[in-house]
């Protein structure tokens, strides 16, 4: 059965982080995970999807080119980069950016902020 919630891919390389943000964001969401630049365009392809999320696992080079893949395949996909310190040039290019240990409420917060819906509504959304 397909989901009305808004699509979510959840990319990184550090499995732990990503099963935790799963866990965080699929209430709300319909959450995917993914490891790879390959297997990011075959979720692409898939349909749409509202949100990327990068870890701050994932490299400056591949951060770059995991945005220009997504916006190539959907446009008006929100990128949200998750940073660890220092900023990098990654977040130049993304919607938003967060500190990675600010914690799930603000993980959440942002992502529903980024789509212009509150918690209850990302259901409908």
């Amino acid at each position: 059965m397909k989901s009305n919630r808004p699509r979510l891919i959840c990319y990184g390389h550090d499995d732990m982080l990503l099963y935790t943000r799963k866990c965080i964001l699929e209430r709300d969401f319909a959450v995917e995970l993914c490891r790879s630049l390959a297997g990011l365009g075959e979720i692409l392809a898939q349909g749409p999807v509202q949100v990327v999320v990068l870890c701050h696992s994932v490299p400056e080079w591949e951060c770059d080119e995991a945005i220009e893949l997504s916006r190539a395949a959907w446009p008006e996909v929100k990128v949200l980069t998750l940073q660890e310190g220092i900023t990098g040039e990654c977040s130049v290019h993304a919607d938003r950016t967060m500190e990675s240990l600010e914690g799930p409420p603000v993980l959440l917060h942002k992502v529903h902020s980024m789509l212009g819906v509150g918690p209850a509504d990302a259901a409908h959304a």
